[in-house]
Formats: C-alpha cells, structure tokens, sequence
C-alpha cells in the first residue's frame, strides 16, 4: 500500500491550547494525541480543532501510545509527528514521560527530514549582530586572557559563553573582577576553547519562548514570563515573536523545536540566548549557565 506524504498534515503529541492555536493559524491540518482527561489548569483547546480530531490515549501505556500514533498516520497520510519536549513531560511521571519521549522520536525519526540543528551561541550571535535584529554589543577572544580584558574594557558586568571540551556551552553572567577571575579559572580547568564571546549584560523583563518550527514555518507556542516579570500586551507579544522569527529564518532553520530567552526593555526585545531543549536531553550540544547554587542546565542570565 502506497502512503501519500502530506508534509502540511500534522500530528501533535500532548501539546498545550498556544500549540494547537498557532498551528492552526499557520494552516496546518492537525490531529492532537492527549491525555484521557484534561490535564488540571488546562485550557480548554481551540474551538477550530474538530472533535473527532482530538485522539485520546493513557501516556502511561507506551504501547497504546505507539499504536494510536501508528494508526492515525498510516490512515490520514499524516507526514510529521511533533511535539514540545515541555508539553510532553508536563504532569508525568518520570518513567512515562521517558517512554513516551522514545515512541514519539522513534516514530518521528522514520518519517520526513530530520530535525534541523540551531547555530552555537558564537554564530547566533554573529547572525542577530550582522543582520541588525537584536543587536547586542558582543566581542570574540581567542584566549582566556583575552576575553577577561574585553570583559573589564566593556565594562563590568558582562556576559561570557564559551564551550567546554565536550562541547558544552557554557553561559556566565560576571558582575565584578572576583568573578571575573573565577570565570577565567573555571574556564582554564574545564578546557574551554576559543572562541570566547563576551557580551553585554542585558537587562529588563524576561520571557521563556517556546517555538515548533515545520518545514520553516515558526510556530510559537507559549510566551513565559520569568522571574518578575508581568504578562505582556499583544503589540509586546508580537514583537517578541517577530524577534524570535526572524532569528530562526536568518539560520535557516528549518524544523525541530527552539526555546529563546528574550529580554523587553526601552531598548525593545533582544535576544540573549537560544537553544534546542530536545538535543539537550539527547545529551548533545549541552548548554550551561552558572548559578550561585552551583551549575544548571539551560542559558538563563
């Protein structure tokens, strides 16, 4: 039996309401695999997705979860299976969520092209500079020596990224000259390498994007406020997405899922770092950031 491919026909894998309703806006034909009941706090999904259109199935039954994915692409034609890594483990346990992650990118990894790969911070930060979106004063060094002078000519504080010798990125946000000698002793035993980038310190209120992005169409799906920062008006929201957008398209990128930190100040919204949640919990392409309980995951500031 021949399939026919549709690339614009989509399965979304337990995704939350700003999920769905971005891609519906986007066009997409879409089929949503959730959980029995609504999960607690949820909000109630976009009038537009028809009803027979929301599958059902227990995500603590990898083999279920399996057979309804199967079932539904080879009946409909479907040609993605997508999902927010955020989405997916929301409300599960540990064990679950683990096994519901392997039969959504064994069946995903089977189908389509595979998911693109988002620049290192180095290059990001060379396409939001060179293209004016987002710009941000940055410097590169090629040593540790180098990069502490940058950080004091800047002046203090700054920002400093740099890769470890595993490839790990590492985000360090350095406020003084005794932090700045921790960094550069750090970064000495941990075998960092060049090139170095030291950044300004940004500051305002910050916000957690989470986008989907299908054969180049960029779909956000939820705008978080961090820290102390208020939810924002639509014309805010909406600068923020054309930010996020336009970073994504200046890379080329193509598919896969991106979480971008985006700083809202006088100075509009600018960009401070951008990752792939999926390949830091495939253990590749790993970003850090220094906190004072000690080291985390992630590229906050």
């Amino acid at each position: 039996m021949i399939i026919r491919q549709a690339a614009e026909r989509v399965v979304l894998v337990r995704p939350g309401p700003g999920l769905v309703s971005a891609a519906i806006v986007a066009g997409l034909d879409i089929w949503v695999v959730t959980d029995p009941e609504p999960r607690p706090g949820d909000a109630r999904m976009p009038p537009e997705l028809p009803p027979q259109r929301l599958l059902r199935v227990d995500f603590d039954d990898a083999a279920a979860l399996r057979a309804l994915l199967t079932d539904t692409v080879l009946t409909h034609g479907i040609g993605q299976i997508l999902h927010l890594a955020s989405d997916l483990e929301r409300g599960l346990g540990r064990g679950s969520a683990a096994a519901a992650e392997e039969v959504v990118r064994e069946l995903s990894g089977s189908r389509g092209k595979p998911a693109g790969r988002l620049p290192d911070a180095v290059a990001v930060r060379r396409i939001l500079n060179q293209s004016r979106t987002s710009a941000v004063r940055a410097e590169e060094a090629r040593t540790v020596g180098e990069a502490c002078s940058l950080a004091e000519d800047f002046p203090l504080p700054v920002v400093i990224k740099s890769a470890d010798k595993s490839g790990c990125w590492w985000t360090v946000a350095v406020r003084d000259r005794p932090e700045l000698a921790r960094w550069a002793e750090q970064a000495v035993t941990a075998r960092h390498s060049a090139p170095y980038l030291v950044e300004e310190l940004l500051t305002g209120a910050k916000f957690r994007v989470e986008t989907l992005t299908v054969d180049g169409m960029h779909l956000v799906a939820d705008i978080a406020p961090q820290g102390t920062a208020a939810p924002l008006h639509d014309a805010e929201q909406a600068g923020i997405r054309a930010t996020v957008r336009a970073l994504l398209d200046l890379a080329g990128y193509e598919s896969g899922t991106t979480r971008t930190d985006v700083l809202v100040s006088a100075r509009g919204s600018r960009i401070a770092a951008a990752m792939e949640p999926d390949r830091e919990q495939a253990g590749t392409d790993r970003s850090r950031t220094a906190a004072a309980g000690g080291i985390e995951r992630g590229t906050d500031r």
